[in-house]
């Protein structure tokens, strides 16, 4: 893997108690701390999520952190990025535990020179239900893929870069996610207007190793969005559709629901109106 630098904050979520619902996990960016906010199990606005479980502590100067499963079993496992370069898997124990969720850190990436990534973000490309890590190159509009090579084995864990899409070098990629309803993961990407667009990196087929055969297909879904300091992709109504989390300078998080559809025609229509989580976030600078 390559290294990071000025790493955004746009994440994905995962389920820690292995229930199948997308819990979600935040860091307070005073103190450090990792907490996990489990599901109660049906949306209900503020009430979606219950209180806060303490995970971890001392993660303040970590650059970058996000929850996904890397070893196939149904539990959020935890991926960072330190502030020496290094990538560090944490492995769920087996559900949410408190402080004994998540096992000793594991180094899987290091520092080649050759390679610097400046925003990567967690996905599965090649549907084995373990996600993979999509990188975009420092200064570039190339966004790499780097795929899971089927167990967490150190720096053994994942497979050279691949090629696999090619953005403007200010936009910014915030995830991957089946937006279109095609059954293949999109690129959701940040444009420097505020405008979102999903890029359909899959519109021409997949070929081996999730190779993206033709160029991408190109949806705005709509403007505004360079005012979220956070944007996070879950489920947070568990209809299998992923809907999106949006984190203000003013401590509000809301979520706009994905309608269920997709109409190239209409692309606007895909996530619902906002609806209030909650306030008094402003402490939290990552929420996954």
């Amino acid at each position: 893997m390559g290294t990071l630098s000025s790493v955004p904050a746009v994440f994905r979520s995962g389920s820690f108690n292995g229930d199948g619902r997308q819990d979600l996990l935040v860091r307070n960016a005073r103190t450090g701390e990792l907490f996990v906010l489990p599901h109660r199990g049906e949306f209900k606005g503020p009430d979606t999520y219950g209180d806060p479980v303490l995970i971890g502590t001392g993660f303040g100067l970590h650059l970058w952190l996000c929850a996904g499963d890397l070893t196939g079993d149904g539990t959020a496992d935890l991926v960072c990025i330190t502030n020496d370069d290094r990538t560090l898997v944490f492995l769920n124990q087996g559900g949410l535990d408190g402080p004994r969720t998540l096992g000793e850190p594991i180094h899987v990436g290091g520092k080649p020179p050759e390679r610097t990534y400046d925003t990567i973000a967690l996905g599965d490309l090649t549907g084995n239900g373990i996600v993979d890590i999509i990188g975009r190159v420092q200064g570039t509009g190339e966004i790499h893929r780097i795929l899971h090579q089927g167990k967490v084995d150190g720096p053994h864990t994942f497979a050279p870069p691949a090629d696999f899409a090619l953005i403007d070098p200010t936009d910014l990629p915030v995830g991957l996610a089946d937006i279109t309803v095609n059954g293949e993961p999109d690129l959701l990407v940040r444009r420097v207007d505020g405008t979102l667009v999903v890029h359909e990196v899959y519109a021409g087929g997949k070929g081996e190793d999730a190779r993206p055969l033709a160029p991408a297909g190109f949806h705005p879904l709509g403007t505004g969005w360079d005012k979220a300091l956070v944007i996070d992709i879950t489920d947070i109504d568990g209809d299998g559709r992923p809907d999106l989390l949006a984190l203000y300078a003013d401590g509000s998080l809301v979520v706009h629901r994905h309608s269920g559809t997709f109409d190239p025609a209409d692309p606007g229509a895909t996530f619902l109106p906002p609806v209030a989580l909650g306030t008094g976030w402003a402490d939290f600078d990552i929420v996954s």
